[in-house]
């Protein structure tokens, strides 16, 4: 049973508040906040996993990476340590290869959300490996387990949902309900309505003899469906989350009104734009300014940082060639746009729009980004491009 998947999980899903509410009203005193949540957490993985013993693997390999930690922190070995935590992961994506040599393997650690708890995992590594303080491992399987983002997020951070841990019962609250039903309503709407009936009426399958105006409809139409889906996801797990307790971190924002490439990731799938730039840009980045050949090139250095992190972010989602492509366009996007305000700076100029005025440059920005961004999901989709 897969988050916001079907009518079972939301059912599941008023049970949990329902006996979350319950316990705050009269078993405060006996349950903790974090064991309340933490148990609900745990219930709900038996119905997640598609085996029983998924649940004991999750929880095993969760506490091993855990424990590893010390070690590794200890021997100062950091790219040992992300190779182990995203080991399952890059497995699974390189799903072709480990069916042929292990297809048992394959099935015993494939499941949907393992790239979300790696990545979880991974950035709880690389904190401590910071110098902060280590996590609370009761915390720290909370945070992994926690049902509203177990599949695809918003992508949270350990430290953000420790606070809303020691807040406890007072998070939960009729404000945060109501606020969270709102969010709740509005993901229905975008899920189950919007993005139902863009993806029933207009995706329709492409044919040699439809010509190149459907192909170019179903370019848009695909945009639309994946935000109003995706986003939809990202109200409802928001939504569930305030109700338990726990500020889940917004993930879109008018990401239409994105005038370049930079302030998309603002607003589009926001949690994963703000990890990649602090767990894979910014070490790459340092990596790159502390060798000695790369320091008189500081906009190479940002732009084949910028390049490999968007190439990261495609091949997260799979090593087949659509992913990849997709991730390289928008790393390529990204370092056109990186370019561009380096030589604006430069020259004390706009070297692009020249003297027009800040309202036209605007929407003539946000029309060429909504067109860069429909061709590069369209991409990713790995939909037909026949006409």
């Amino acid at each position: 049973m897969l988050p916001f998947s079907d009518i079972e999980f939301f059912i599941l899903a008023i049970c949990m508040v329902s006996a979350a509410y319950a316990c705050r009203q009269w078993l405060s005193s006996v349950i903790s906040y974090r064991s309340l949540l933490l148990s609900l957490s745990l219930l709900y993985t038996l119905f997640f996993f598609p085996k029983p013993w998924h649940v004991l693997l999750y929880v095993l390999y969760a506490y091993g990476i855990y424990y590893l930690f010390t070690f590794l922190l200890r021997w100062k070995n950091k790219l040992l340590g992300i190779a182990l935590t995203l080991l399952p992961m890059l497995l699974v994506k390189s799903e072709w290869a480990l069916k042929v040599h292990n297809e048992k393997l394959y099935t015993i650690i494939s499941f949907a959300g393992l790239s979300y708890m790696c990545f979880k995992m991974m950035s709880v590594y690389m904190d401590a490996h910071a110098s902060k303080p280590k996590a609370n491992f009761l915390n720290y399987v909370s945070y992994l387990l926690f049902t509203p983002t177990l599949l695809i997020g918003p992508l949270d951070r350990l430290p953000r949902f420790e606070k809303d841990l020691q807040r406890g019962y007072a998070g939960m609250n009729a404000l945060s309900f109501r606020s969270g039903w709102e969010s709740v309503m509005l993901g229905l709407l975008y899920k189950f309505v919007v993005a139902e009936c863009i993806y029933r009426y207009c995706l329709l399958p492409l044919e040699a003899e439809q010509g190149f105006w459907v192909l170019l409809a179903n370019i848009y139409c695909y945009l639309f469906y994946l935000f109003f889906d995706f986003a939809g996801y990202s109200h409802l797990a928001i939504g569930l989350g305030k109700m338990l307790g726990i500020d889940v971190p917004i993930n879109f924002n008018q990401p239409f009104l994105a005038r370049n490439p930079q302030d998309l990731w603002l607003r589009w799938h926001k949690s994963l734009g703000d990890w990649l730039k602090d767990y894979f840009f910014m070490p790459l980045y340092k990596f790159f300014s502390e060798r000695k050949a790369m320091k008189p090139f500081p906009l190479w250095r940002q732009n084949i940082a910028l390049f490999f992190t968007f190439l990261l972010m495609g091949a997260w989602n799979g090593f087949e060639s659509h992913y990849l492509l997709s991730g390289a366009l928008f790393g390529m996007y990204s370092v056109v746009h990186n370019t561009y305000v380096h030589f604006c700076k430069k020259t004390k100029r706009d070297v692009v729009f020249g003297g027009l005025n800040e309202g036209t440059v605007k929407y003539l920005s946000i029309f060429i980004m909504i067109n860069l961004v429909a061709i590069a999901i369209y991409i990713f989709s790995g939909r037909s491009w026949s006409f």
